[in-house]
C-alpha cells in the first residue's frame, strides 16, 4: 500500500483539457480505458495539435484587428498535405461566420473545473461580443459532424466552469467548418450527473493503468 501511495504522489494527475475530457465522455467500453492509458503514458505528445496554427491565427486576427485574409495566408503557408486539404475548409467556414455581423473581441476567462478528483481546464479560445452579449466560444474544427451530444457536453462544461455566477456570459460552441454557432443558457441536471460520473471513472482508470 505504501508503494502504491508513493507512486501516486510521484505521478499526480494533471489538469485535463476540456476537449480531451469530452472525447472520453463520448467514448464507450474499452476505448475509454485506452484513452486514459494513452493520456497517462503520452502526456507530452498530446500537446501536438493539428489545428493549432489556424486556431492561433483566428485568435490573433481578432485580438489585433487583422483582416480575415490573414487566415487564408496561414492556410496557404502550410507544408503538411493534410493541413493543405483541411485548412481552406476551416477558413471558408470561419469567414462565413464572420459575415453574420459585427463582433468585438475580449480576452476570455479561463478556469479549472473540479469534478471530484479530476480537474478540467475550461479554456474557450474566443471571447466575442455578439448582438451586445459576451460569448465564450469553444472552436470545433474537426471534419466529423458536431453532434448534439458533444455540443451539450461542451456547453455544460463551459457553463459550470465559467458562467455560473456570471449570467452575462453566453457559453457557445462554433462549428467552424459550417460557420454555425451553438449556444445555451441552461444545461440539464442530468448532464451534470453524467459529467461527475465520467470524471470519477476517468480518475479511477487513471489510478489503475
Amino acid at each position: 500500500m505504501a508503494e502504491s501511495a508513493s507512486a501516486a504522489e510521484e505521478d499526480p494527475m494533471d489538469k485535463v483539457s476540456l476537449t480531451y475530457f469530452v472525447d472520453f465522455v463520448l467514448k464507450s467500453g474499452t476505448p475509454k480505458l485506452t484513452g486514459v492509458r494513452e493520456y497517462k503514458e503520452r502526456k507530452d505528445e498530446l500537446s501536438t495539435d493539428f489545428y493549432r496554427p489556424i486556431r492561433e491565427a483566428i485568435v490573433e486576427m481578432h485580438k489585433s484587428g487583422l483582416p480575415a485574409s490573414t487566415l487564408s495566408d496561414v492556410a496557404r503557408a502550410q507544408d503538411d498535405e493534410k493541413r493543405q486539404k483541411h485548412y481552406p475548409l476551416v477558413v471558408a467556414g470561419y469567414r462565413a461566420f464572420l459575415a453574420e455581423g459585427p463582433m468585438n473581441f475580449f480576452e476570455p476567462p479561463r478556469a479549472g473545473l473540479s469534478l471530484g478528483a479530476l480537474e478540467i481546464d475550461v479554456n474557450p479560445e474566443l471571447g466575442l461580443v455578439i448582438s451586445g452579449k459576451p460569448h465564450l466560444i469553444k472552436l470545433y474544427f474537426r471534419s466529423e459532424p458536431l453532434t448534439p451530444r458533444r455540443t451539450a457536453v461542451i456547453l455544460a462544461l463551459l457553463s459550470r466552469g465559467l458562467c455560473e455566477g456570471h449570467p452575462e456570459y453566453v457559453p457557445a460552441v462554433l462549428d467552424v467548418r459550417n460557420g454555425k454557432l451553438h449556444t445555451s443558457a441552461n444545461t440539464s441536471s442530468r448532464i451534470d450527473i453524467l459529467l461527475r460520473g465520467e470524471a470519477a471513472a476517468f480518475a479511477a482508470m487513471y489510478g489503475s493503468v
